[in-house]
């Protein structure tokens, strides 16, 4: 997938899906569905650099590895600064949607805003569709239980451990992933080795606790139990993301790793002793397989 960062750019006949695509949810698949019918045209998500401000469902690499499993072929990242701030919504359609990125299919949500004072909108956009040549498709938002699906209640349900309610909200499983480091060995102690992950501070982690998980690495899926947090029992200070995985004997040390939290089996919490934690290990597992 090609990444275009900056406002430097041109390309050819696109169809574009606008937003700021926090989880890509299943409102937003809504969008990319759309451009990704388009075969005759370049499948194109335009979102805003350096808007984000705290922790995110998926960061930047997590979106485009599930961007390009969806088929984008760009990701344009628009900077987000003074300059662009300040664009009229009139100098936005004509400078990059139109001219920059020749759109010929512009697909968002019904509140998607833009422009200087976000006083763009989409009437603005369905009012020059016909000026530039462009269709426009606004999709509605969705509903599920009653509420809308957003990236909001998403993260309101990773913050209660609502695992698999978040998970039927984005459409596919909340996921972890990075490489593989080296903890304290404490699994190794006491016969149940993990692999660490030690996430940046711009992701966006569920509640404390322990998860049923699938695990991805070299191309192959294991079954596994995820603890999240920062292991109280033995006074961690930094919260990582910790796996074992079932039936898999090798080394992980350096690999790229991908864990998908599928089922909550409890909070977090301190065990008076090692061989008390093992022995809740222990009990975590046997869920877990039953429930995989």
């Amino acid at each position: 997938m090609e990444i275009i960062n900056g406002l430097d750019f041109k390309i050819e006949n696109s169809a574009v899906s606008l937003g700021k695509f926090d989880g890509f949810h299943r409102g937003h698949r809504l969008l990319l569905n759309r451009i990704l019918e388009q075969k005759d045209m370049h499948a194109t998500i335009f979102t805003f650099d350096g808007i984000w401000k705290g922790p995110q469902i998926y960061v930047e690499q997590e979106k485009r590895d599930l961007l390009q499993r969806l088929g984008v072929e760009r990701e344009v990242l628009f900077p987000f600064r003074e300059e662009t701030k300040s664009m009229t919504p009139e100098a936005f359609i004509q400078e990059i949607l139109v001219e920059r990125m020749d759109a010929k299919l512009i697909c968002v949500g019904e509140d998607f805003r833009f422009g200087c004072g976000r006083r763009g909108n989409v009437e603005m956009l369905d009012e020059y569709a016909s000026k530039y040549g462009y269709e426009l498709c606004v999709f509605p938002k969705i509903c599920e239980d009653g509420e809308v699906i957003s990236s909001t209640r998403i993260r309101r349900e990773l913050a209660e451990g609502k695992i698999e309610t978040a998970n039927r909200l984005l459409g596919d499983p909340y996921f972890v992933s990075g490489e593989v480091v080296h903890g304290n060995a404490l699994g190794r102690t006491i016969g149940m080795p993990t692999a660490n992950l030690v996430p940046g501070s711009q992701k966006l982690l569920p509640v404390y606790g322990v998860y049923a998980s699938r695990v991805e690495v070299d191309g192959k899926i294991y079954a596994g139990v995820t603890n999240v947090g920062v292991k109280p029992t033995v006074g961690a200070s930094q919260a990582n993301v910790e796996t074992t995985l079932l039936h898999f004997d090798g080394d992980l040390y350096g690999k790229q790793m991908k864990v998908y939290f599928l089922y909550f089996l409890r909070p977090e919490q301190r065990f008076e002793s090692l061989d008390a934690l093992k022995a809740q290990m222990a009990y975590d597992k046997k869920r877990a397989e039953e429930l995989l």
